[in-house]
């Protein structure tokens, strides 16, 4: 796969999207696990589970040389 806007074949899945759905399941794993009292492999399972169910919506793909980021197939 290469970037459409530079060619450059560094590329990797990501992108803001998938990123701030990390920041939003930590936000919500941490208090889950101190202030709820939920067990912390239960949690960490969910959100890995999430992560990758947010990859796979998305599919955003980022290039590594000129930051350009796009929908992949």
């Amino acid at each position: 796969m290469t970037c459409p806007e530079c060619q450059s074949d560094r590329v990797r899945r990501g992108g803001t999207r998938t990123w701030f759905v990390y920041l939003i399941l930590l936000l919500l794993g941490i208090p889950a696990v101190l202030f709820l009292h939920l067990h912390a492999g239960l949690v960490a399972g969910v959100i890995l589970a999430a992560a990758v169910l947010a990859h796979l919506v998305f599919a955003e793909r980022v290039c590594l040389d000129c930051g350009h980021q796009w929908r992949g197939q």
